[in-house]
This record gives C-alpha cells, structure tokens and sequence, in this order.
C-alpha cells in the first residue's frame, strides 16, 4: 500500500504563507483547513514552527495592524524568496498527490 509522506508543520506553515501574510490565528486556521483537521497546531507549536522557518531564513516577522484591544501591533509572517520557492514546491507536490 502506498501512503504519502506526513505533511509537517513547517510544510503545512510554508503551503498556507505562499497566498500572502498572515497572523498567528489565521495561520492556525488556514493550516487546519488546508489539511482537513489532520493537523492543528496550538499556539506553541506555530511559535516552535515559525521559530524554525525564521532561523532557516523561509520565513519573516512583519509588524502588522495593530491590534483592536490593546494597540500594539499583532506580529505577521509572510515568506522570503527562499521560504517562496519552498512553498512553491510544497504546492506542487501537495497537488500531485490529490491529482
């Protein structure tokens, strides 16, 4: 019987970015959506995750909005050209396997 490889959370982090910037919460939600509920990430493993892909130089720490309760600015991540081409792959590899 032949089983994909495990999608990882870098991977999952990596696919959902390639439509743009997003926040931690969204993050969350758009990997448990792409992946169907098979992989929902708590708040520690996306920092875990997000900490990873920054060191890897994948991923970027942006200031966004600020947030509506308290007025700091709600940290986002967004893909770096290197972190682009990864996704890139991850897409078309993800695509293959539904395909």
């Amino acid at each position: 019987m032949n089983q994909d490889p495990p999608i990882t959370p870098q991977a999952a982090l990596l696919r959902v970015l390639i439509t743009g910037e997003s926040d931690g919460a969204e993050i969350m939600r758009r990997i448990r959506d792409w992946t169907d509920g098979q992989m929902q990430l708590d708040e520690i493993g996306l920092a875990d995750t997000i900490a990873s892909l920054e060191r890897s130089g994948l991923v970027e720490r942006r200031s966004g909005a600020p947030d509506k309760r308290t007025g700091q600015a709600r940290p986002t991540f967004a893909l770096t050209a290197a972190g682009h081409a990864s996704a890139v792959e991850i897409l078309a590899a993800s695509l293959t396997r539904k395909g």
